[in-house]
């Protein structure tokens, strides 16, 4: 029997299931030091992409209580659901450059109030303050015309009547006041007067002193030259059938104004703007200073708020 072998023999070692080589790490991801990757991001498309858009983006953030988005009141609408895509308020404070022909009130070249077709007007500085007059149950007639001859008309038809109104005055009151008081009732009575004269004579029977103000084109041109001294506009509120509610003597005359939409526009927001502010002195500084970055041009043609 033959006896076994009793020497070990070499241990082979359990062949292992094969692994695929791991790939060398990019030179880049490897190599690069932070603000190399931060400069390869920086330059990429769609960073450029954002960057360009950054403006507009950030005008949305800084008008609204929101990150995200901006705040709309209950009544505004968002402009990506108008067509234009654009907000009226925008619309209305950049206007339109088309021009528009309406009248103004014009004294040495300052302009005191804009009328418009529909009726109403914008006053603007004034001692009383800027205001809008929007008045469409009544009906308005201007007339550019000679104050001081109309004056003289009434005067001579009626030598008594100042003295007579004095007598009816306070006698306790001073002599001083007493004539202050004759004379406002002398001046509303003379413009009661002329208010019915001019409704009730036919256009074409007023003297050449009075001038018929139906639209800019009968109103005085500034175009053609300085302006007559002795005109002034005269304007007459009537009901819709012809009966006078009242008068509004202006200290300029009427003048053709040649305007933009843009202007029309400023000074509507600039009235909006100044709502709820009572004293006429800062009204008047408000309105200014509203108008005047926006329609610089026309700001200059009006009285600064220590001129009134």
């Amino acid at each position: 029997m033959k006896s076994s072998d009793t020497r070990s023999r070499p241990r082979v070692p359990a062949r292992t299931a094969a692994t695929a080589p791991r790939h060398a790490p990019s030179p880049v991801s490897a190599t690069a030091p932070l603000d190399t990757l931060r400069g390869l991001a920086e330059t990429s498309a769609p960073v450029q992409r954002l960057r360009a858009l950054g403006p507009a983006l950030q005008r949305e953030v800084d008008t609204s209580s929101s990150p995200f988005l901006p705040t709309y009141g209950p009544n505004e609408t968002p402009a990506w659901k108008k067509e234009t895509g654009i907000p009226k308020w925008a619309l209305d404070e950049l206007g339109g450059n088309e021009e528009v022909t309406l009248i103004c009130s014009l004294k040495d070249g300052i302009i005191g109030s804009v009328y418009f077709p529909e009726g109403g007007r914008i006053r603007t500085t004034h001692g009383s303050g800027p205001e809008k007059e929007q008045t469409p149950e009544r009906v308005t007639q201007q007339f550019n015309m000679d104050m001081s001859k109309a004056r003289k008309i009434f005067k001579d038809g009626s030598p008594k009547l100042l003295a007579s109104l004095y007598d009816k005055t306070d006698a306790t009151k001073t002599e001083e006041e007493r004539k202050k008081e004759a004379a406002k009732a002398w001046d509303r009575a003379f413009k009661s007067w002329l208010s019915n004269q001019l409704v009730k004579t036919p256009k074409e029977k007023l003297p050449d002193w009075i001038e018929p103000v139906t639209g800019p084109d009968s109103a005085f041109d500034p175009t053609t030259g300085a302006p007559p001294k002795d005109r002034k506009l005269f304007e007459v509120f009537t009901t819709l059938e012809g009966v006078v509610t009242g008068w509004h003597p202006s200290r300029g005359l009427a003048a053709k104004f040649q305007t933009s939409k843009k202007v029309v526009n400023v000074l509507n927001a600039a009235i909006e703007q100044i709502k709820g502010i009572k004293d006429p002195g800062e009204r008047n500084k408000a309105f200014y200073a509203y108008i005047k970055p926006r329609i610089p041009e026309f700001a200059a043609q009006i009285r600064k708020p220590d001129q009134v």
